[in-house]
């Protein structure tokens, strides 16, 4: 009975103890929140803002100011972008060209066919634009009113063969100063032709020699293609120092041509293809040709008048140095010569 009469008692006291915790209990504090930005853009913090506090109220009021439109960041350009639009700057010029054609007697060249292509890349189309004319009684011609990045011209008439090199012409700005090509209306670029006379029989060379290292001088029959004891047509004399002349021991050599009875002009290749008859004046009897980069050989171009004026060659010469002190030299001679005494070289004409 007595344990009845406790579990009662302890039971109460819970009861009442939970009652007065729960009368005793603070209702929550309610929280004021802003409405929702629907579009979730926040509200640009400006100088401009208003921030004020009411006497006794911890609150703030920011005053209704109308938030500032933002551009959204544009995008970097892309590196094709990019080189577009430098191409389409710098890459289309105006493309003008005042030329003048004149034959190998300076004579004006009338009614000629120019023929040109303009090289077009300026970052919308890359391709190339052709034009067509003919020059007039003067020989003179215009071109213009295109745009490019570079212009070829031909030249072309019955009876006449193109006897200049070069007739490209660069207006790019990529280009440096010096190599671009600057028109002048007063000053007409000169394109020459050759007017041909009739070609005449011409002698081929190609000979080539494998010869044991002397510093004697040793003379060329150009015309038999043999190494003789004097007279020939050229000679050669090879100044060598003592060792090996290699890429790991490069050392300075030379050789001494010589034209008796006669001379030679130093040209190019370009300029030999278009020499159809060979110069009157100009030649030099001897000349020094050296190579100091290891076993590099010498690759020269020349005319040549030998045999008091009866040879004119025009001549390719290459030379190779031995290595080793003890080995061989190697000595090519390609083109050709008139034996008669002619200075007709018409018969190289491409045909």
């Amino acid at each position: 009975m007595k344990a009845r009469n406790l579990i009662l008692w302890l039971v109460a006291i819970i009861i009442a103890f939970v009652v007065l915790i729960w009368i005793h209990r603070k209702p929550p504090v309610s929280q004021k929140f802003a409405p929702s930005n629907p579009n979730n853009a926040s509200v640009p913090s400006t100088a401009s803002q208003n921030l004020a506090a009411s006497p006794g109220s911890n609150a703030i009021t920011v005053a209704n100011t109308a938030p500032t439109n933002i551009s959204p960041a544009q995008p970097l350009p892309s590196k094709e972008q990019q080189m577009r639009k430098e191409y389409s700057e710098l890459n289309n010029e105006d493309v003008v060209l005042y030329g003048r054609v004149i034959d190998q007697f300076d004579a004006p060249v009338a009614s000629a066919k120019v023929t040109g292509t303009i090289q077009v890349n300026n970052g919308t189309r890359v391709g190339s634009d052709k034009i067509s004319m003919t020059t007039d009684g003067n020989g003179l011609f215009t071109i213009s009113g295109y745009k490019g990045k570079a212009l070829g011209v031909w030249v072309s008439k019955a009876g006449y063969v193109m006897a200049t090199t070069n007739t490209r012409f660069v207006y790019s700005l990529l280009w440096p100063a010096s190599e671009r090509y600057i028109p002048d209306a007063n000053n007409p670029t000169v394109i020459k032709m050759w007017k041909l006379q009739g070609a005449q029989p011409l002698v081929n060379i190609n000979q080539d020699f494998k010869i044991p290292f002397t510093a004697t001088p040793i003379s060329f029959d150009l015309l038999k293609g043999q190494i003789v004891p004097n007279g020939g047509d050229v000679t050669i004399t090879v100044n060598r120092p003592a060792g090996e002349i290699s890429e790991q021991n490069p050392q300075n050599w030379n050789i001494n041509l010589e034209v008796s009875n006669g001379g030679f002009i130093e040209t190019s290749d370009k300029e030999a293809a278009v020499t159809f008859a060979a110069p009157e004046s100009g030649y030099q009897s001897n000349g020094t040709f050296g190579n100091n980069n290891g076993p590099s050989l010498i690759d020269r171009a020349f005319f040549i008048e030998s045999r008091n004026g009866q040879i004119y060659s025009k001549l390719r010469l290459l030379f190779n140095i031995n290595k080793d002190p003890n080995g061989f030299m190697k000595i090519s001679f390609n083109g050709v010569a008139s034996d008669n005494g002619s200075r007709n070289w018409e018969a190289t004409v491409p045909q």
